[in-house]
This record gives C-alpha cells, structure tokens and sequence, in this order.
C-alpha cells in the first residue's frame, strides 16, 4: 500500500485536531438504533482510504449501528496509535503493510500474510476482520493495445519478448527486488532499456501511454489503469507480497456488538475487487467524484443499500 509519508510534528498535530473535530460532532455520523458504543471509523490521508472507510461506515449507518467518521489522520505511523488507543474503532487496512510496520514480512500467499497480520496486532488489543480480494500493490502493466498485439494477460508471457521491449518504473527499481530485479530472478525477464521514472505515478503513465515505454510498474488498484485502458498482468509467479484490504478493529468492538457486525462487514469485503477499487479510484482522482457517493453508489450496486 502508497503509505503517504508526513512530518511527525505536523502529522500528530493533525491526528489530534481531527479527533478533537470528531469529538465536537464536525464530523458526520449517524445515531443508529443499535445499543452499543459508537463505533469510529478512520482512514488514511488518501482518497482509496477515504472511500473505503465511507463504505463501511455507511454500511454500519444503514444497519442501524451508531458511526462518526475522522479520516484524512495521516500515515500509518501516526493513525496506528489512534487505534489501539481507542480514538479510532475501524480502519481500512492492506495486510502487507501493516504486517511489516509490525515488524513482519509479508509473502505472496494471502492467507500467509493475513495469518501473520492477525498475530502481530492480537498483542494491541486489535482485530482483523475478513480480509477482500482487492489489492493495492506493485503490478505490472501494459497498454490495451500491446496486451492485444502481444497475447499478454500474466507477467510470464513477458519472456516470450524478451530483449525486446522496453521497461519503465522508480530510479530504484534495478536494485529492488520487487521491481526489476525480482523480475528477472523470479520470472527470468530481460528488457531491451529501462528507464527511471516515478513511483507509479504522471511520468511512468505518461511514458507507458506515449510509447517511449512497453511495460511499466504502477500500483494495482491506481485509477489510471480502468482510466486509460491499461491491462494488469496477472503476477502468476508469485513475485508480490500480499496487500489485501482489510477492516481492523478492537476487542471492545466486536465484543459489544459481537457476530452480526462481523459478519456484515465480512459480506461487503467479500465484493471488493482490485477491479473494482481502480474504477472508484479513477472516478475519485481523475473525474473529481466525491468519496461519500461514491460508496453509496457502490454499496447499493452490490446489494448493501435498499
């Protein structure tokens, strides 16, 4: 997961002007019918963060339970301690990475890194609810129309055309193993040039769109790849560790509201797709959408909303 790095200073002053707000009522909530303590929802200071949290927030709104929302908190480093300390009850999470802020090492295998998420964060009193099939990692990609001329769907057709296709991604990338390197341990690929760009960001869209590259490093779930056509290669080798989102709350949550809660977020998680996330990341960040319609709008297409 893009962890949005912060000052200290300036990231904490905002952690505590923005639960201050909450505690005002700033915020928007719902009073719900359900008996319980209200539950706060966090998010990230990024907009795949923000429209997640309003998709759990307002699925729990719709079922009667009581919500207030404090979100854009900052970076994992500062929202972390608001959560185990009970300032906020649920945060949309990506299990590789909080897994190694945990001071784990996430692996490819799902279920691998969800198991050892689950463990690292027991200790502080925290949850992990059913993790979804939406990631938001390292992803190779093409354009629509080199995936079509080329017979490309996964990252090993690449070495059919090796020597002969061009490879764009962060300066970094040659040295790290989840980049270039790792692609050609992992999957034996060999580029004819590499060229050192951004971190999945305007440079490498613009060079992958403009032909000055064939294949490039963005982030799964980025909303210029359901924007401009790109085609996500499926890593079939394995070389990514896992980053699915996941709801973490508390103990005390799940205690006072128990199965039913669980498994309703369960059931939203369950229809979240990598697919699915770039869409509302693309009508989020490139077509100027709000976060809040945006999850009503997805929720009432999958079922979540009357």
């Amino acid at each position: 997961m893009r962890d949005r790095i912060r000052s200290g200073a300036v990231g904490a002053m905002l952690v505590v002007l923005a639960l201050v707000a909450s505690a005002c009522g700033d915020d928007a909530s719902g009073g719900g019918t359900k008996e319980g303590p209200t539950i706060t929802v966090g998010s990230f200071n990024f907009g795949e963060s923000l429209i997640l949290a309003e998709i759990y927030a307002q699925v729990l709104e719709a079922n009667g339970y009581p919500v207030s929302r404090t979100f854009n908190l900052g970076s994992r480093e500062l929202v972390y301690p608001a959560l185990v300390d009970g300032d906020i009850d649920l945060l949309p999470e990506y299990t590789g990475s909080l897994l190694t802020h945990r001071g784990g090492v996430p692996v490819p295998d799902e279920d691998e890194t969800y198991a050892a998420m689950v463990a690292a964060i027991s200790a502080d009193g925290l949850l992990a609810l059913d993790y979804a099939p939406a990631q938001d990692k390292n992803g190779i990609v093409v354009t629509g129309a080199t995936a079509a001329s080329l017979g490309l769907s996964k990252v090993s057709d690449l070495a059919a055309h090796n020597g002969t296709l061009a490879f764009g991604g962060p300066p970094e990338c040659p040295q790290r193993e989840l980049c270039l390197l790792g692609l050609e341990q992992v999957y034996g690929l060999e580029f004819a040039s590499f060229s050192p760009l951004d971190v999945g960001g305007p440079l490498t869209v613009a060079a992958l769109e403009g032909g000055e590259i064939d294949v490039a490093l963005l982030f799964t779930s980025d909303g210029v790849i359901a924007a401009k056509g790109f085609v996500l290669l499926e890593d079939d080798m394995g070389l990514q560790p896992a980053e699915n989102v996941v709801p973490v709350t508390t103990d005390e949550i799940v205690a006072a509201y128990g199965n039913e809660f669980v498994d309703l977020l369960d059931s939203v998680s369950a229809k979240l797709t990598t697919a699915a996330l770039s869409e509302l990341n693309k009508r989020y960040g490139i077509d100027a959408e709000d976060a809040d319609a945006l999850a009503t709008e997805w929720l009432a297409d999958n079922g979540f909303l009357g």
